[in-house]
């Protein structure tokens, strides 16, 4: 993680009339960026056995972009917590097998239009996929379909740098551009069902370590919608 003081609230975005007019916005692209990478990585696949002991250290916990929202903290108390009760790797991946990929039934489907009705399905995966193209950024190839909750995450993540590099190379209407996509992105999907899908998989959950990733989850698109949508 970058070594950016993250015990900074975020500020909340509002409309940019320049890239001067909040300069906290890069921080605040930092932390979300940051946050939605290292969410994306956790759910789309369980981690191996050494990113389980980098993750579990002090410095990453601490550096969790989002610590002064409650869930996020818990989320952080909940992956060291882990650690000390000697979760293994192959804890925490037959875990995430039963939450989210399977064989058979999962507890907390992982994909957009599993929590929609069966008529609504298709359009909303054409929607994922329309977002993508809108938002300029090809879909990441990721073994995964487009609706799939890490995806959405990774491009939350991508949005966040492009806003970043925009707002270094101070072109006003990139920013805006991509502030709005990201906007719409968050609303139109991730807010809509993922809060559901995580609290599936904290309720479900056997390990203490996906028991905090929920709960990080969580945290983290509570902030985001009072950081990005007021």
């Amino acid at each position: 993680m970058p070594t950016t003081d993250r015990r900074t609230r975020p500020s909340a975005v509002g409309t940019i009339t320049s890239p001067a007019a909040d300069p906290a916005l890069g921080v605040t692209l930092d932390h979300y960026a940051t946050a939605y990478a290292t969410l994306a990585r956790l759910l789309l696949a369980a981690p191996t056995e050494g990113a389980l002991v980098r993750l579990r250290e002090p410095g990453p916990l601490r550096a969790w972009p989002l610590l002064l929202d409650e869930d996020c903290a818990r989320g952080a108390a909940l992956l060291a917590e882990s650690g000390l009760a000697g979760e293994t790797a192959r804890d925490v991946r037959t875990d995430y097998h039963r939450l989210f990929r399977g064989p058979g039934p999962v507890y907390a489907p992982p994909r957009e239009s599993a929590h929609l009705p069966a008529d609504e399905r298709s359009p909303v995966t054409t929607a994922v996929r329309r977002a993508y193209v809108a938002s300029g950024l090809p879909a990441a190839r990721l073994p995964v379909p487009e609706d799939h909750i890490g995806a959405e995450l990774n491009l939350l993540a991508r949005l966040c740098a492009r806003g970043l590099a925009a707002l270094t190379a101070a072109d006003d209407a990139a920013l805006a551009g991509t502030l709005a996509a990201h906007a719409a992105f968050l609303q139109e999907h991730l807010l809509r069902w993922a809060p559901r899908c995580l609290t599936l998989a904290a309720n479900g959950s056997r390990t203490y370590f996906y028991q905090g990733v929920a709960a990080l989850g969580l945290g983290t698109l509570r902030c985001a919608r009072s950081t990005f949508l007021g």
